[in-house]
């Protein structure tokens, strides 16, 4: 098994994290842990769907404060597809890249994403992807966050593998640090969607107004969920006032 390609991410971003779109989303990506799931058609099971479905009740929760989720690619037109994620708080931000297999170059960041309540991901395009693909790499950015997560909770087959120390020297000149990196090995039968939520601090909560707001489903579709009233008037409201600049 080769080292996951993350690595070559992780020595380069932040030496040119400056030429970066959102360049502040490249922090402590040097640092960050690797899970690598090398089974792309296993990822994209649909029993993985339902393993990922089952947390979008809840917020998001990372496995550690920072970490790069990484999906080779089958369809041979890139090398893999990642995904750095950092928990803030009750949120998750994420940057999306992935390394084309035709120039051995990187993308900048495609996606922006931030999942700050349950099964809802604000994302944010790079101006400069083209229009066509657009709702492809927002699908992708979010899907792989939900479904590594989904796999994760579902406590699968992992293994500790090593960066090979003559590899490490380049690396830690340029401040990354890190030299285990976990594979995933997904089993779709194995994958068990987590017992939905029957109560905890997000079962009833206090009424207010939610903005319209455009909500990524695992699935893939992406649909406008216009304002209205949630929760429970008797706990009490919330008032909410937005200030959009022009």
């Amino acid at each position: 098994m080769k080292v996951p390609w993350s690595y070559e991410l992780k020595r380069i971003a932040p030496k040119h994290a400056h030429k970066f779109w959102h360049p502040e989303m490249l922090a402590g990506i040097q640092h960050a842990p690797v899970y690598l799931f090398p089974d792309q058609a296993a990822f994209d099971s649909d029993e993985v769907d339902l393993a990922a479905r089952a947390l979008m009740d809840e917020f998001p929760r990372l496995p550690h404060a920072a970490v790069i989720f990484e999906v080779p690619d089958r369809n041979g037109t890139l090398d893999s597809q990642v995904v750095y994620a950092r928990q803030i708080d009750d949120a998750v931000e994420c940057a999306y890249f992935h390394r084309d297999k035709a120039t051995g170059r990187w993308t900048d960041i495609i996606v922006h994403g931030r999942f700050s309540e349950p099964g809802i991901a604000d994302v944010e395009l790079n101006p400069r992807t083209a229009e066509d693909n657009q709702a492809g790499y927002a699908q992708a950015a979010t899907g792989i966050v939900w479904r590594a997560l989904g796999i994760l909770a579902s406590n699968p087959e992992t293994s500790v593998r090593q960066v090979p120390r003559t590899r490490r020297p380049k690396l830690e000149h340029a401040g990354v640090s890190g030299w285990s990196w976990t594979m995933v090995s997904v089993d779709p039968e194995q994958v068990k969607p987590k017992s939905p939520s029957l109560g905890g601090t997000h079962a009833s909560p206090r009424w207010h107004i939610r903005r319209g707001h455009w909500r990524n489903l695992v699935d893939g579709r992406r649909i406008f969920i216009r304002e209205c009233e949630v929760g429970d008037m008797a706990r009490g409201g919330v008032v909410k006032d937005y200030e959009v600049a022009a």
